[in-house]
């Protein structure tokens, strides 16, 4: 268990190029971890249920923020490396043409202007200079990326040296087929678009909306509730009449506003994430809008209490 949870953190400090030992950062985060979870239950050490479940929650916590934050590191970087993968490969066989040999025009036509591609192919070529095998320096360019793209790339190149073709004409047709896949994808991106925008408007500002209304009207029921003389003959009868008063509400107006805001959030939660399926096809994605969506859903939920309050708080509490 320990030995996945140390590979499980090096594969992705290696995706985003760091240069630290997952055992070593497994074992930073292990203690700064800790160290929340006992801040958070000495805070709370009067009720130990809820020290408890904070405690966790802030270790969980701090373990998907640091996941996200490295998962959408490694996304970036991918991104980019599809993005100038096609040029890269026209690149290397242009110069395989010019007389170079594979392993040469690789190092070669690794340019800055690459960025994370170029490191990658850096690191593999030190290997091609110490006689390792061509097809093994091609697939070491992939360990450092996170691109299933560039995989399959790597991949087709690979058997395609096994089968003896011509090297140029194949990174040529390979450059080709993802320039066509790129242009696929932005065609289908435009077609959702509409979608991504109805999905973004829901979750950030219909369920706010809703939510405001809904719990400020609750808020007028427990006032009238509240408010009801258990003493007098017409609230008695009002009280024994309408359901809504009948026995004795559990709710509080805090209740009901930790719930619309629990509520809310899991909503942009989850709005957030089909927005990265539809996009980009990784439920990651999407994480990376979450917290400003969910900060503007919060403030449209109490903006909408705050103005209703203000609107009709005092006639209500004049009329009742």
């Amino acid at each position: 268990m320990l030995k996945k949870y140390n590979a499980l953190w090096g594969e992705l400090l290696q995706y985003n190029d760091v240069e630290m030992e997952g055992r070593r950062f497994s074992a930073y985060l292990l203690i700064v971890s800790a160290v929340s979870f006992l801040a958070v239950a000495a805070l709370l050490y009067q009720a130990p249920l809820f020290a408890l479940l904070g405690g966790l929650a802030v270790f969980g916590a701090i373990h998907i923020l640091v996941y996200t934050y490295l998962i959408l590191g490694a996304n970036s970087r991918a991104s980019k490396v599809e993005e100038v993968l096609p040029d890269f490969l026209s690149l290397v066989a242009s110069n395989i043409r010019s007389g170079l040999t594979p392993d040469k025009a690789l190092i070669v036509s690794a340019r800055e202007e690459f960025g994370p591609l170029t490191a990658a192919i850096n690191k593999a070529g030190k290997h091609s200079i110490t006689g390792m095998p061509l097809e093994q320096v091609i697939m070491g360019i992939g360990e450092h990326i996170r691109s299933n793209v560039l995989e399959k790339t790597i991949r087709l190149i690979v058997e395609g040296l096994h089968s003896g073709g011509d090297m140029a004409d194949l990174l040529e047709k390979t450059a080709l087929d993802i320039r066509k896949f790129r242009s696929v994808r932005r065609e289908i991106n435009s077609i959702i678009l509409n979608y991504v925008l109805f999905i973004v408007a829901a979750i950030t500002f219909g369920a706010p909306l809703l939510y405001g209304v809904s719990t400020f009207l609750v808020d007028i029921m427990l006032l009238i509730k509240g408010k009801i003389g258990v003493g007098a003959q017409g609230a008695s009868a009002l009280a024994g009449s309408v359901g809504i008063f009948k026995g004795k509400l559990a709710l509080t107006p805090e209740g009901v506003t930790l719930f619309a805001s629990s509520a809310i959030i899991i909503t942009v939660f989850f709005g957030c994430m089909a927005v990265g399926v539809m996009s980009s096809g990784r439920r990651v994605e999407g994480l990376k809008y979450f917290p400003m969506l969910a900060l503007i859903a919060l403030g449209i939920l109490f903006g909408i209490r705050f103005a209703l309050s203000a609107i009709l708080g005092g006639m209500l509490s004049g009329g009742i």
